[in-house]
């Protein structure tokens, strides 16, 4: 599947629609971006007609998006009503979804990128690693020592070294906090 960056709701209904395509369903599409009917995407799956919510929250989603994607099923003639969502759902929102036989998929998000992933420090430490290659490399150069072992060992010493200092400092902030 393509790499889809999710930076906004309309990002997120793509990706939901990439993935449930992914899953199966068929004859996905999205619906028009204002007056939806709180359905962001149709579908058929297993024979039946989806329409389907997509929630992009960093909190649990409430029993509203349930009760949108049930008035949003009835509105499109569908035969059942789902929610997606990054999140999870409040238990008002399962014992809804329970009750009006709403399917509810949760943590439904692409994995962050690699730069994503990445803490400041640990960026912050490429970094230091970087500048500190490049300054003993030029010293290396500039003396005429430049060797593929020498580089090779000062590749070796530069970002294993500055990697253990760095997390050691970490360590060490961290105890100091919690005394």
């Amino acid at each position: 599947m393509a790499r889809i960056r999710v930076n906004d709701g309309y990002d997120y209904e793509e990706y939901v629609l990439q993935e449930l395509k992914r899953r199966g369903f068929r004859r996905l599409e999205q619906t028009k971006k204002s007056g939806d009917y709180g359905v962001d995407l149709l579908g058929d799956y297993g024979g039946r007609r989806y329409a389907i919510q997509c929630k992009l929250y960093a909190k649990p989603v409430d029993a509203a998006a349930v009760q949108e994607a049930v008035a949003g099923m009835a509105y499109y003639h569908c035969q059942q009503a789902m929610v997606v969502t990054n999140s999870t759902f409040t238990p008002a929102a399962r014992a809804l979804a329970e009750a009006n036989d709403v399917t509810l998929l949760e943590e439904i998000a692409p994995a962050p990128d690699f730069w994503a992933r990445r803490r400041p420090w640990e960026l912050v430490l490429l970094a230091v690693q970087c500048v500190l290659f490049g300054l003993v490399f030029r010293e290396m150069l500039s003396q005429g020592t430049v060797t593929p072992k020498g580089v090779g060992v000062l590749a070796g010493i530069c970002f294993p070294g500055v990697y253990v200092a760095v997390r050691l400092l970490v360590w060490m902030g961290r105890r100091m906090r919690k005394k």
